[in-house]
C-alpha cells in the first residue's frame, strides 16, 4: 500500500513543485523572493500550494533535489515531542525551509540568505492550521477537505519577511 501512496504522490508532488502557480499573489517583500509554499500530509501526499504569480518555473536541474529533499523530509521526518522538526537546506540561489507537525507538512522555496523569519513563521502556520483542525486531518481525505482554507492560511507566508 505504501508503494501505491509512493507511486502516486510522488509525480503529484513534482508537478507542484514544478509549476509554481497560485490563485494568491503578494509582492515580494523585503530582499526574499518567495518561490512557492506548499503544504503535504504526513503520508506525503500534496494539499496544496501557493505562490506569486511572477514566480519563474524551476529549471530542471534545480527541481530534483528540492523533489527529493521535500520527499524525504515528508516521509522519513518524525514529529518531536515537543516543538516541530525543522529543517533548511540550500541549492544554489534557492533556499526550502520544511517544518513538519504531528499531521501536516509546510514547506517554503524562495531565494534569501535569511531563514530564521520564515522558519518561525512556518512553524506558527503549522500549530494554528494543526490546533483549528485538530482531529480533522487524520487521513489524506480528510485534510483535503481543509485545502482552500490551507491555501488562504498559506498566502501571507508569500510576502511575510
Amino acid at each position: 500500500m505504501l508503494d501505491l501512496i509512493t507511486l502516486l504522490a510522488a509525480p503529484a508532488a513534482a508537478l507542484m513543485l514544478a509549476l509554481p502557480f497560485g490563485t494568491h499573489f503578494r509582492p515580494p517583500a523585503g530582499d526574499r523572493q518567495m518561490r512557492a509554499v506548499y503544504l503535504f500530509h504526513r503520508t506525503g501526499e500534496p494539499i496544496a500550494m501557493v505562490a506569486p504569480d511572477h514566480a519563474p518555473p524551476f529549471a530542471p536541474e534545480q527541481l530534483e533535489p528540492i523533489i527529493w529533499t521535500v520527499r524525504d523530509f515528508v516521509e522519513t521526518s518524525m514529529p518531536k515531542s515537543q516543538g516541530y522538526d525543522v529543517t533548511s537546506i540550500r541549492f544554489d540561489e534557492e533556499a526550502l525551509v520544511a517544518v513538519r507537525g504531528a499531521h501536516v507538512s509546510v514547506c517554503a522555496v524562495f531565494r534569501s540568505a535569511d531563514t530564521s523569519a520564515i522558519r518561525r513563521d512556518l512553524v506558527r502556520f503549522i500549530r494554528d492550521f494543526e490546533d483549528r483542525n485538530e482531529g480533522r486531518l487524520q487521513t489524506w481525505e480528510d485534510a483535503c477537505r481543509f485545502a482552500g482554507e490551507a491555501a488562504d492560511a498559506m498566502s501571507p507566508l508569500i510576502a511575510v519577511v
